[in-house]
């Protein structure tokens, strides 16, 4: 009786590991289902620029706005997603004064730089943006155990601008000291289209900056900005406003258009601008602004210094 016994305890055990064998070998997982899914691989090519640590993989499926959400570093992301055709955006999210937008579909994925004012009014009054980094892809169809793979150049969405400004006395010629020199920029986009780097045109805003004196008697600033609209965009030139408060408590203004300075630079994707200007000063004419040059910054270098 006991040998019968033992005798179908073994079938029972051989037959158990036979059926777990069998599943081990057909079971696959859900998104191993190469018929409804499809894999995909991302490189990221940053050349000599700096980056951030981590980026995030917006998919945008057969022109869906919302997006199938991915986190990977900053060099690529290899991942499984239901089999499609794919426009992707790729960008950081530890961006700075920036609030991205992501859910308007691929061409509408954008980021808006932070209104400092709560006032409804146009222009608005923005803060600088920074450590903004994005690219994208027109399209990549991923389907099947084969891996789709695609390498994108990220870069800086951000620009950077460095005005140099000496104040001379209009009938000396010599160096001008004030209590405060402050300024506004004007005609600045208040955005940027994250696959293409594009920025807004439709609306208007500008900065304020305080510039701060150098041993060397000239006064600096430095702006971070997005990319300019071009000349045919139908967008406001890019002005400069000059606030000036002497020692005897007097004020006086004046204002330029940059546009033409800067505007070519931002456009053929320099990323750094430096402008110096002299501003001549005298009691009957006020200030008037000259461009003594403008020449690109460091290459690369985004919105740090390199």
């Amino acid at each position: 009786m006991g040998k019968h016994k033992n005798d179908r305890i073994k079938k029972w055990v051989i037959c158990l590991v036979g059926a777990l064998a069998l599943a081990a070998c057909t079971y696959h997982t859900p998104d191993e289902d190469w018929e409804k899914n499809g894999r995909v691989r991302l490189l990221l090519d940053w050349q000599t620029r700096a980056q951030p640590l981590v980026m995030t993989y917006h998919f945008y499926k057969d022109g869906t706005g919302s997006p199938v959400v991915r986190r990977g570093d900053a060099l690529r992301y290899e991942g499984t997603l239901p089999a499609g055709y794919y426009k992707v955006v790729v960008c950081n999210t530890d961006c700075e004064n920036v609030l991205l937008e992501t859910e308007n579909g691929y061409d509408g994925a954008c980021g808006r730089a932070r209104q400092v004012s709560s006032l409804k009014s146009s222009p608005v009054l923005i803060a600088q943006p920074g450590n903004l980094y994005s690219t994208g892809c027109e399209q990549i169809d991923i389907g099947g155990e084969e891996i789709a793979v695609r390498e994108l150049s990220p870069a800086s969405l951000v620009r950077r601008l460095e005005l140099n400004i000496k104040i001379t006395s209009g009938e000396t010629g010599e160096v001008v000291q004030c209590e405060k020199l402050t300024g506004r920029l004007t005609g600045l986009s208040p955005g940027v289209y994250l696959s293409s780097g594009k920025p807004f045109t439709s609306t208007s805003a500008f900065v304020v900056f305080e510039s701060e004196l150098t041993s060397s008697g000239v006064y600096t600033t430095i702006q971070n900005l997005f990319s300019l609209p071009e000349k045919d965009a139908g967008s406001s030139p890019i002005c400069l406003l000059l606030d000036m408060e002497l020692a005897d408590g007097k004020e006086v203004s004046t204002l330029i258009d940059i546009t033409e300075e800067i505007g070519k630079a931002f456009i053929e994707n320099t990323f750094s601008v430096i402008l110096d200007l002299t501003v001549k000063y005298d009691e009957i004419n006020g200030l008037t602004v000259l461009l003594a040059e403008w020449k690109k910054g460091n290459e690369g270098s985004g919105v740090v210094d390199p």
